[in-house]
C-alpha cells in the first residue's frame, strides 16, 4: 500500500509543478544588454496573472538596493503586465523580483537581470 501510494506521489508532484506560473518572456530581456535606457518594465507569464496579486520591484543589482516599486497595468495582451520606470536610469545592472499569482491562485516568483549600457558617442 505504501508503494503504491509513494507511486501516486512521484508521478503527480512533478506534473502539479507545471501547473504553475512562468515568466516566459520580459522586456528589457533577461540577461540582457541594452542600450536605449527602459522607460518600464514588461513581463508575460505562461498563465493569466491577476494583476492584483502581481508585483514588481527593480533592484541596483550590485547592492539590492530598491531603485523602484513599479505600480503595474494590464496590457493589450492577457498574459502580460507592465510598469513605468518613475526615472530614468543610469548604466548598470538591475535586478528584476516579481511576484504573481494567477487565476488558480497559486503563488509564482522569481528574479532576473538586465544590464543598461549606454553607447559611447
Amino acid at each position: 500500500m505504501l508503494k503504491g501510494i509513494a507511486l501516486v506521489l512521484v508521478l503527480t508532484l512533478p506534473a502539479a509543478a507545471f501547473f504553475h506560473t512562468k515568466l516566459t518572456k520580459a522586456e528589457p530581456g533577461v540577461s540582457a544588454t541594452v542600450t536605449a535606457a527602459p522607460t518600464q518594465i514588461r513581463l508575460w507569464f505562461s498563465e493569466e496573472p491577476e494583476l492584483a496579486l502581481t508585483s514588481v520591484t527593480l533592484e541596483k543589482a550590485a547592492d539590492s538596493s530598491v531603485v523602484a516599486k513599479l505600480v503595474l497595468a494590464a496590457t493589450d495582451d492577457k498574459k502580460s503586465v507592465a510598469g513605468k520606470l518613475p526615472a530614468p536610469l543610469a548604466p548598470g545592472s538591475y535586478l528584476v523580483v516579481w511576484k504573481t499569482a494567477a487565476t488558480d491562485g497559486h503563488p509564482a516568483k522569481g528574479s532576473y537581470w538586465f544590464t543598461f549600457k549606454p553607447k559611447q558617442p
